[in-house]
């Protein structure tokens, strides 16, 4: 992901929030616990480190969403990460649901999707 703040304000805590929905029906191939797993490349470590993902059919209170990155007028800041569906995820589309949040303020400052889709394997 690549957030580019433009000229308008520094920030001093942005986070990035993930969520998707439940989606209720067979799982691809069987098997319980999480049905993805999210996970953000830390580059200090060289190593690939457990993200938050949430998965609920409601919408994100900003609340929730704890710390942040801080990111100067101009800047732009880049996170590297990757998604998984495992042995429980069901089979078909199920959108990622990218939120940036102003921690400071409890407000959401941008939003996106990113289109996942889950096959059988």
């Amino acid at each position: 992901m690549t957030v580019r703040n433009g000229n308008a304000v520094d920030y001093r805590h942005l986070a990035l929030a993930f969520q998707m929905e439940a989606v209720p029906g067979e799982p691809g191939g069987g098997g319980s616990g999480p049905a993805y797993v999210l996970e953000r490349w830390d580059k200090g470590s060289g190593v690939w480190r457990a993200a938050e993902l949430r998965v609920a059919n409601d919408v994100l209170p900003n609340s929730l969403v704890r710390g942040g990155t801080a990111l100067a007028r101009d800047a732009v800041w880049v996170e590297r990460l990757r998604i998984r569906a495992t042995a429980a995820a069901p089979v078909g589309s199920n959108p990622v649901m990218v939120s940036l949040v102003d921690t400071d303020r409890d407000a959401r400052v941008a939003y996106t999707s990113v289109a996942l889709s889950t096959r059988s394997a």
